[in-house]
């Protein structure tokens, strides 16, 4: 149990550690007058609490509180009514609290200032934790938004730099978290990755063997774009249980380090059953911890690309037939709208394949929107665009 006295200090403190902060305008739209909690979250250090604090600063309507501070270790659920107590006496509307799940219980206060009318925003970096809480005892009273890495657009603007191939090869480089902008340490990701297996998963989910999952991770990594099955990687990695395997994989979605796609197939059965592809939320994070991703300047391009598909849809699959290939295909609205192939380049010895994959991937799923995103190529074959990726992006 902490005084209001000790809140007060902690609160001022946090306040004017971020004025220090270099703040950039974010691509996200957060509804700042909503009267459900709005619950950002996302990967480690991707900028959730900078963004959402930044919204407030001018008008000076919250309190915030990062609850990994560790002189918060003693914070209960006791304690969020002496944080009422001094929003009230501050004459501030709204509450921020950052990674608030590492608060016992907290979801019971959430509902409780809900109704009591108390505008609740809050971050975290772990989808599945935030959600189950949220879906047991707040259904319908909560808006969530996903936040991502920086995106090409966001470097330009933190950089001040023009849209080019130099201002690409540069992002394609150092990636997407703004606290590495400032570093620019080559250990920064490593220590990162570390962060996230231990405190994000290995803490929370009370798991010993934590070795094993950052071999998981790093074996993941390493193979980006690449098809795998569990019952592989268990023999791989000998990990005994299959299902471990696939609790390990949820496990490092639910923090946002890697996603899952699966192989397209009209039965959900097959897509369940079938390989899939890992892609990590951020290409220079990926290559900082694989063990052979950082030398595959192709792979490195496709994970860019799936993170720019991400952003706006969570329906991507792959797609194989007995001959071809095609790297993405985008589901919208209960059919498959984009069929996307990526090239580093296109040249005499795989032009053939890359566009048999790509319209074979429409004709067997219907796309009517096709291109190949490139590294640097310009054209048009066969009616199908080559986009050079700092341009698409």
């Amino acid at each position: 149990m902490l005084t209001k006295q000790q809140l007060l200090e902690i609160l001022t403190e946090q306040s004017e550690n971020f004025k220090k902060k270099r703040l950039i305008t974010r691509l996200v739209d957060i509804p700042t007058e909503s009267t459900r909690i709005v619950i950002v979250s996302g990967i480690r250090r991707c900028g959730k609490s900078t963004l959402i604090r930044q919204i407030f600063q001018d008008s000076g309507d919250a309190i915030y509180l990062n609850f990994e501070d560790p002189r918060l270790i003693g914070f209960t659920v006791e304690d969020f009514i002496r944080l009422e107590q001094i929003l009230t006496e501050t004459g501030k509307s709204k509450l921020i609290l950052d990674e608030v799940q590492n608060i016992d219980k907290w979801e019971i206060y959430a509902r409780s200032a809900n109704e009591k009318g108390i505008p609740l925003f809050i971050t975290g970096s772990n989808a599945s934790m935030l959600s189950r809480e949220l879906g047991t005892h707040l259904t319908g009273r909560y808006r969530q938004i996903e936040l991502f890495p920086f995106n090409y657009s966001e470097f330009l603007s933190y950089f001040n730099l023009e849209k080019n191939l130099e201002s690409f090869e540069q992002f394609f480089k150092m990636g997407g978290f703004p606290e590495f902008y400032n570093e620019n340490d080559p250990d920064y990701y490593r220590t990162l990755l570390k962060d996230i297996i231990t405190r994000d998963i290995a803490v929370r989910r009370k798991i010993s063997n934590e070795n094993q999952l950052i071999r998981l991770a790093v074996h993941l990594l390493s193979n980006i774009g690449k098809e795998f099955s569990f019952n592989n990687i268990s023999k791989s990695l000998e990990i005994k249980s299959v299902r471990t395997v696939i609790d390990y994989c949820d496990y490092l979605k639910e923090s946002y380090l890697i996603e899952l796609i699966p192989l397209f197939s009209f039965s959900i059965k097959k897509q369940q059953a079938n390989a899939k592809k890992a892609y990590c939320t951020d290409t220079a994070l990926a290559t900082a911890n694989s063990l052979s991703f950082s030398k595959d300047l192709g792979r490195k391009l496709e994970n860019m690309v799936y993170n720019k598909i991400r952003q706006s849809s969570k329906e991507i699959f792959y797609f194989k037939s007995a001959t071809t290939e095609c790297d993405f295909l985008i589901k919208q609205q209960e059919k498959i709208k984009s069929a996307i192939q990526v090239c580093w380049e296109i040249n005499s010895g795989n032009i053939d394949r890359e566009l048999k994959g790509i319209k074979n991937a429409a004709l067997e799923t219907g796309a009517t929107e096709v291109k190949i995103i490139t590294f640097n190529q310009e054209d048009n074959i066969d009616g199908i665009p080559l986009i050079p990726a700092w341009q698409w992006l």
